[in-house]
């Protein structure tokens, strides 16, 4: 028999194994909770596999397994590691890299959507929810209190999930910083052991967790504190187009001042839709926490320097105005995201914006193209708090403008050319941003990365960081469990 023909026998036989071992597992969770487990060809399995935004995660998994409690999660865990099956945590489900929160017919998804409870506390100072809550849906809840959360501005995703990828960032982190919305996160380990992370208890855990990602347990429920805002001026506006050199112009100034005025904020996003106009348009989110209807910081944004075209700001809650989007994109989408840094210059947004539209132009026929490229002035407020956290990011990393890519996408088949198109694109602008000295910075933020950008993410923690997050995974997960089992993601063990 040829080596090659023992090769392929060999992997044959393992996957058959692996095979088995799956099935058995499914087998087991139907067994015990035939009720939340899922299979192909049933409607919630569909739900649950296409869950997310983007097409890019909907990959197919064996089975589905829903829990709705922790004691539930306890018996999956240990469903999969007798079993020895590979599996994925799916929470709301926004990031999009494949395999993150999803997995393939090797494995088994638990997606956490019944676990959706929400209670505040009588001070109304805290909120405990489920691992499986949504921004829109706590910011609806909290509105009946008067009280809000230091979370993300617009979309769907999941709050857990936010809280791992580095925090959330927001309108409120320019008030309160970002990173620092969890109170405690209760979650279970590999060996079973249901524990609650906090300052006090378990504190190395709660440090690794908030920006270490699915490397540590699976989290089941969450305490945040609670911000003291019933309402703001917020607004979803646009300046039209043909005005990049005052718009990146007030980004530059609203990051080295914006610090003066912490209950505004402002979230850049110029857009580009091919199939609509040649044009680029540039939008934004606009914020105000303050008295009155004057949002005190926001003069670059507003007339005279940059009237604003369509939209206006308008007093309302967190949860009426987060929830008047419809955020289920066209079906089959396709999607990435991007993370980009930069001093806080008008130079440097003008080499990043010019780089990156002038080198994805040749997309212009790619069906269903768009993409928004979203430049977010950061001050000293949002980088400062929580200190010595496990991204070691700091006051000192700023003032500073992060940029997000999200292209979108209709076909599968184009998957490759977009791709490299924008992989060009980011070379250019990094050895554009580097050769006039102003970028990028350290700081990568796990919750916005692509997936090429993994090996370089927990490395811009620093050494002595990434040192502490893999001493605390090696005393929570000595065998290895949310390393070898959980494949998706960013692994703390191979950075």
């Amino acid at each position: 028999m040829s080596f090659r023909k023992s090769i392929l026998g060999l992997a044959t036989s393992l996957a058959i194994v692996a095979s088995a071992a799956v099935d058995d597992g499914c087998d087991a969770l139907a067994t015990s909770y035939p009720d939340i487990t899922f299979f192909p060809g049933t409607e919630r399995y569909k739900y649950e596999n296409e869950y997310s935004w983007t097409s890019t995660t909907y990959l197919g998994p064996s089975c589905i397994f829903a829990p709705q409690s922790a004691e539930d999660v306890q018996f999956a865990l240990h469903t999969f590691q007798k079993h020895e099956v590979k599996f994925a945590i799916r929470c709301g489900g926004a990031m999009p890299i494949d395999n993150a929160a999803n997995i393939g017919s090797e494995g088994i998804m638990m997606a956490m959507t019944n676990m959706s409870s929400m209670a505040i506390s009588d001070d109304s100072k805290t909120v405990t929810i489920g691992a499986g809550v949504t921004w829109p849906a706590l910011y609806a809840y909290l509105d009946q209190f008067g009280v809000t959360a230091n979370g993300i501005r617009s979309g769907n995703g999941g709050v857990v999930g936010a809280i791992l990828g580095g925090g959330p960032f927001g309108f409120m982190a320019y008030e309160f910083g970002m990173s620092n919305a969890a109170k405690s996160l209760e979650c279970v380990l590999a060996d079973g052991r249901l524990v609650t992370a906090s300052a006090d208890d378990h504190p190395d855990l709660f440090w690794a967790l908030v920006g270490g990602g699915n490397n540590y347990c699976v989290v089941t429920k969450a305490v945040l504190n609670t911000v003291p805002i019933s309402s703001a001026l917020i607004g979803t506006v646009s300046w039209g187009t043909g005005v990049s050199d005052q718009y990146i112009k007030s980004v530059e100034q609203f990051a080295l001042h914006g610090a003066e005025y912490p209950k505004a904020s402002f979230e850049g996003q110029t857009r580009w839709v091919p199939s609509r106009s040649s044009e680029i348009s540039f939008d934004g989110y606009l914020w105000y926490s303050g008295e009155g209807d004057v949002p005190h910081g926001l003069e670059n944004f507003t007339a005279p320097v940059l009237p604003i075209t369509r939209g206006n700001l308008t007093r309302t809650t967190m949860g009426n105005w987060t929830n008047e989007f419809n955020y289920a994109p066209p079906l089959g989408t396709r999607a990435i995201f991007h993370w980009l840094t930069s001093a806080a210059s008008a130079e440097a947004a003008r080499i990043a914006f010019d780089t990156y539209y002038e080198s994805i132009a040749s997309l212009a026929d790619v069906e269903g193209f768009s993409t928004a490229f979203s430049m977010l002035p950061i001050t000293p407020i949002v980088t400062a708090a929580p200190a010595g956290n496990a991204m070691a990011l700091g006051s000192d990393d700023s003032p500073a403008i992060w940029y997000v890519e999200s292209p979108l996408w209709s076909n599968p088949e184009d998957d490759e050319r977009v791709l490299g198109v924008h992989a060009e694109a980011n070379a250019k602008i990094r050895e554009r941003l580097s050769a006039a000295g102003l970028g990028p910075l350290p700081f990568m933020y796990l919750s916005d990365i692509q997936k090429t950008q993994i090996p370089e993410t927990f490395a811009a923690y620093g050494a002595r960081n990434l040192r502490k997050l893999k001493a605390v995974r090696n005393k929570y997960d000595p065998d290895r469990v949310f390393t070898e089992l959980v494949p998706g993601g960013a692994k703390v063990a191979y950075a």
